[in-house]
C-alpha cells in the first residue's frame, strides 16, 4: 500500500551492477528488456555503448516492476505516457484509484526510483565528475544568492556542494515537468556540502509559486542525489536498496 504522506525511494547502486556481471548477465538483461515498451526498447537499442544501454534497461524494467507491484498488474502491461518529451506518467486506465506519481534518474551505474501518491515529485542523481572549470559552471547555473554562499565554502567541499545543489535544482525542475526547459538560475535552493536532514523549502522560484521541498537521498561515495516533492513539509521518505533478483521473478 502506498501511503499519501510517504515518498518511497528505491536505490540501485554500483555494487549491484558489479554483481550483475557475475551472474548470467546477458540472459537476465534480455529477459528484463522484454518488460519494456516498444519505444523503450527502441531507445535502449540506440545506445552504442553497452554500459549505458544496460543501465537504461535495468532502470526502466525496475520502474515497471515496482509500479506493477503497487498496482497489482504485470509490468509489461503498464502504459506510461511521456515518451514525446513530456513528464512521464501512468495513463489513467489502471491508476485512477491510487493516483501514483513517479520519477526516475540514473547515471554511471546508479539508479533512483521515486513513487508516491497524490503529489508530484522529481528525483535526480549525478556522479560527481571532476570539473576543470568548476567556478565557471557554478556561475552558469547558480543564482546570485547561491553563488555568494557557495563561494564562501572551503575549496575542498565545493565540488560536492555543487552536485548537491545541481541535483536539488534538477529534482525540482523534473517535479514541475519542465526539466532543462527552465533556467537553473531562476531557482534558488539550499547550498551546503552536507545532506538535508529535513525537507527544506525552496528559497525562490522567479516564475513559479507553490510549496516545493527538497531533500538529499543517501548515496554511495562520489554520488549526489535529491528528491523534490509538492507540499512536502510533512512527507516521510522511505528509502530501500532494490534487489535485482526481483526482476527475475517478473
Amino acid at each position: 500500500m502506498v501511503k499519501r504522506d510517504t515518498v518511497y525511494i528505491w536505490r540501485i547502486g554500483p555494487e549491484a551492477f558489479k554483481a550483475l556481471t557475475l551472474s548470467r548477465m546477458e540472459e537476465r538483461i534480455a529477459s528484463w528488456r522484454a518488460l519494456l515498451s516498444p519505444k523503450e526498447r527502441e531507445k535502449a537499442d540506440a545506445f552504442r555503448v553497452e554500459e549505458p544501454r544496460r543501465e537504461y534497461i535495468v532502470a526502466h524494467a525496475a520502474l515497471r516492476h515496482l509500479l506493477g507491484r503497487c498496482l497489482g498488474v504485470s509490468p509489461g502491461s503498464l502504459e506510461i505516457g511521456g515518451e514525446d518529451g513530456t513528464k512521464p506518467a501512468l495513463l489513467p486506465a489502471v491508476n485512477q484509484k491510487m493516483d501514483l506519481r513517479f520519477n526516475l534518474s540514473h547515471t554511471r551505474n546508479a539508479i533512483l526510483i521515486g513513487i508516491t501518491s497524490g503529489r508530484e515529485l522529481g528525483i535526480d542523481t549525478e556522479w560527481q565528475r571532476p570539473m576543470e572549470d568548476l567556478d565557471g559552471m557554478a556561475r552558469s547555473v547558480m543564482s546570485d544568492e547561491e553563488l555568494s554562499i557557495w563561494s564562501s565554502l572551503e575549496p575542498a567541499v565545493r565540488l560536492t556542494a555543487f552536485y548537491h545543489l545541481w541535483t536539488r535544482k534538477e529534482s525540482y525542475l523534473k517535479a514541475i515537468g519542465l526539466g532543462l526547459f527552465r533556467s537553473l538560475q531562476d531557482v534558488t535552493v539550499p547550498v551546503n556540502a552536507d545532506s538535508i536532514d529535513d525537507m527544506a523549502r525552496l528559497v525562490r522560484d522567479r516564475s513559479g509559486p507553490g510549496r516545493w521541498y527538497v531533500k538529499n537521498v543517501p548515496m554511495p561515495k562520489d554520488y549526489s542525489a535529491s528528491i523534490c516533492c509538492e507540499d512536502g513539509e510533512a512527507v516521510q521518505l522511505a528509502t530501500v536498496d532494490f534487489d535485482l533478483a526481483e526482476l527475475d521473478q517478473c
